[in-house]
Parts: structure tokens; C-alpha cells; sequence
């Protein structure tokens, strides 16, 4: 299974290199194949891939409010706090739209306790009947010598850690090879509803088009370095000859002979222009205004922006909806993993609610404020709310941001008989 599925993570590990910007030796495989002296070329590149993604993956822009039934609120945001759930999710959320699956792994470790874990297709092999519900999960070590790359394999039942050639290794505390939890410790993503394959396809062309890119951006400043100099042309002189040039030097030419220096004649602006549509269009494939690339202030009119916001937001929508769903399989996993080394920390009827922020606009800080207010005087919020809107990471429960309020109004009062 593991070797079969090669071509597949080989194409993964390749996309995630152009996210983490290291693009360079792709680039120059690329020249190497169609130049002669590709050591002549400067490497150039402009990561559009990280900008379409994190602008596409916009579920986790703002981390969601999550509510605890059955378990003491902050009890639970403590936990997710020391395990930096936001951060981890963010990436997650980044990493699927790029991979279109991807998996969290929990993990309790000492001392450290709980951590979840993002884990890319270049390193996941699995065997499913349902794909949301895998009935395996591989997991590979790679090392620098492949020789010591092992693999991690779990079932419902079972764990078994395994060397390069698939044997079994010796599992120190774990002798029956048993896997403690019941359940696979692991939570499934995807950019979309599975239907029946486990690793979703998807993704070609916007690594195509980095690649593309890339190239020309190296041929064009291939080009430019070119164009800075001129070549030195001498016409019915000894072949052979050395000539001394400078502004010192004087060249004696025979009769009809010629001397001059000649420039390439690369057509810049044309290049230019067929990179920028290259970047645009992509741009717009992917559910993002074409001038998310900066590429000019004026690229776009306001109402082309918007029609391509709204794409924007119903793609949200959608994967909001999945998100929802992979936040409450998150907690069960959390829960079953931490109350197996730390009986009864986590109550087993509790249960979590996450509550996405709608996606703002960019506004000002005026704007902000008059439509927190409007939403007050609706109805529709508190001053709770607001507060927590305006610093989402100063309080971590509800009744934190109330008791602020309070002190906040008594103090207003104590200064105004005050003064």
C-alpha cells in the first residue's frame, strides 16, 4: 500500500514545498530541462500558491467561538488554549484547501500533554470503506538515509510500528501491539464531501501555473541581465584578434570595417503582460478577485470585485458547513485520547459547539463600531458581544468579557462623582 501510493505523495510533498516557499530546485529541474547552462539562471518566483490558498481558506480567518455543554467552560478553553487548537486549525484549514485531504492526528505526550498534529498526503496512506470513517491509517517517518524511515500503523485495535521494509519493530510498553484508545486517534479533512475516494484529486492547475510562472519569471530575468549589456560586434577585422575597448581606447577600423555593440531585442512588456494574465486567471479559478496578486491598485472594478466576493462567501459557507462537523469529531477524539491518560478530565457526555464569525469586510474602525452598535440597539448583540469582537483573544469565556464590563462601568461611575 505504502509503495504503491509513491506517485501520490511524491505530487503532495511538491505542493507543500511551493506553500513553505521552496520552489527553487523545482524551478531549476524545470530550466535544467530546457536550457543548456541552467547555472546561468537566477531563480526568481513569486508564490502565488500560499496567497490563493490562505485568501481561499478563510474558515479559520477569525477563530470560532466554541461553547462546552456538560464541561466547565474554562476547564475546556484552558485545554485548547495549552494545545494552541486555533493556530493548529489554521493551518489544518490551509493545508486541506491546498491538499484537498488532509488529517489531524491527537497525541497525548508527557510532559506535555495534549497535541494534535496536521498530517499531509506525502506522509498518510490509509484503507477505508467510508472514507470519513478510514478503518486504517499509515503513517510515514521519513528519515534522510530511507533505510531508517519506519512507519506508524493503526487500526481501531491496533498499533504496530514499522522499519522501511514493513516488518514489525519492537513496541516498548506495548507488547500485544494494542492500541489504547478503541478508536483511531485521528480526524479526517476534506475540501469537500467524499464520495467514495479517501484522498481527494484536485489542485493541478494551481501548481501548474506556479510552475509556469516560475519559469517565466526566471527567463524574464534571464532576459533583463541580458539587455543591461551589449555584445560587442566587429565586422572586417582579423578574426581572432583581441580588440581593447574603454572610453581611454582608441579602435582603428580598416577601410569598411564596422564596429558597434548590439542589444537583444526581448520583448519585456509582452512577457510581462502574459505572466499577469497567467496570474489573473488563476487567481479567478479559484474563487479569489484577480487582483488578490496586488498586481495593480486599479486592476478590477468595484462591482467585478464584489461578483467574485460573493463566489468567495458561498465558498465559505461550504466549508463552514464541513468544518462544523470536523470541530465536534476533533472534540470526541480529544476526549476519548485524553481520558485514556487522564481518567475522567473530560466529562464523557460533554460536547461542543463551534460558531463561525461571518466574514468581514475590511472597515475601519469607525465602521466597526457603528455596526456593533446597530446590531445592539437590534437586539441582536450585547456589549458582550462587541467586547469580544474587539479582542477576541483578551477574554476566553462570555463571563470574562461580562465581569470587564462591570468593572469597566463602576469605574466610569467612580470617576464621574469624582470629578
Amino acid at each position: 500500500m505504502v509503495r504503491n501510493s509513491e506517485p501520490r505523495k511524491l505530487r503532495a510533498a511538491e505542493a507543500l514545498a511551493f506553500f513553505d516557499d521552496k520552489q527553487d530546485e523545482t524551478t531549476l529541474a524545470l530550466i535544467r530541462q530546457r536550457f543548456a547552462n541552467p547555472e546561468s539562471f537566477r531563480v526568481f518566483n513569486v508564490n502565488i500558491v500560499k496567497k490563493i490558498v490562505s485568501r481561499r481558506a478563510t474558515a479559520y480567518q477569525t477563530p470560532p467561538v466554541r461553547t462546552f455543554e456538560g464541561w466547565d467552560q474554562r476547564a475546556a478553553s484552558t485545554l485548547y488554549q495549552d494545545a494552541n487548537i486555533d493556530a493548529v486549525m489554521k493551518r489544518a484549514s490551509k493545508l486541506t484547501k491546498l491538499h484537498k485531504t488532509t488529517a489531524l492526528q491527537v497525541v497525548w505526550t508527557e510532559p506535555h500533554g495534549l497535541q494534535v498534529r496536521v498530517l499531509t498526503p506525502n506522509i498518510l496512506d490509509a484503507e477505508w470503506d467510508d472514507p470519513e470513517h478510514p478503518t486504517r491509517i499509515v503513517v510515514t517517518h521519513a528519515a534522510h538515509n530511507p533505510a531508517h524511515t519506519t512507519y506508524s500503523d493503526w487500526t481501531a485495535n491496533g498499533f504496530v510500528r514499522r522499519n522501511a521494509n514493513g516488518h514489525k519493530l519492537p513496541n516498548p510498553g506495548n507488547a500485544g501491539d494494542q492500541n489504547p484508545y478503541g478508536v483511531l486517534p485521528f480526524v479526517p479533512l476534506f475540501d469537500r464531501l467524499p464520495d467514495a475516494d479517501f484522498f481527494l484529486p484536485g489542485g493541478d492547475d494551481l501548481i501548474g501555473a506556479q510552475k509556469a510562472l516560475n519559469v517565466g519569471l526566471t527567463n524574464l530575468w534571464r532576459a533583463v541581465e541580458l539587455q543591461s549589456h551589449g555584445q560587442a560586434v566587429a565586422k572586417g577585422l582579423p578574426i581572432g584578434d583581441p580588440i581593447a575597448t574603454g572610453p581611454d581606447k582608441v579602435i582603428l577600423l580598416p577601410k569598411d570595417g564596422e564596429f558597434s555593440y548590439a542589444a537583444p531585442n526581448t520583448p519585456i512588456p509582452d512577457i510581462l503582460e502574459a505572466l499577469e494574465f497567467l496570474m489573473r486567471s488563476t487567481a479567478a479559478t479559484n474563487d479569489c478577485t484577480a487582483d488578490v496578486l496586488d498586481l495593480s491598485k486599479t486592476a478590477e472594478s468595484g462591482s467585478a470585485r464584489e461578483a467574485q466576493r460573493i463566489d468567495l462567501k458561498e465558498a465559505r459557507l461550504d466549508d463552514i458547513a464541513l468544518w462544523r462537523g470536523f470541530e465536534r469529531r476533533l472534540f470526541e477524539t480529544i476526549k476519548r485520547v485524553v481520558n485514556t491518560h487522564r481518567p475522567g478530565m473530560i466529562p464523557e457526555g460533554a460536547t461542543v459547539r463551534a460558531d463561525f464569525a461571518e466574514l468581514q469586510d475590511n472597515l475601519t474602525e469607525a465602521e466597526v463600531l457603528a455596526n456593533l452598535k446597530e446590531r445592539a440597539e437590534l437586539g441582536v448583540s450585547s456589549p458582550v458581544d462587541a467586547l469580544m469582537a474587539l479582542n477576541p483573544d483578551g477574554y476566553a469565556t462570555r463571563e470574562d468579557a461580562y465581569r470587564a464590563l462591570i468593572t469597566c462601568k463602576q469605574e466610569s461611575q467612580e470617576l464621574l462623582l469624582a470629578l
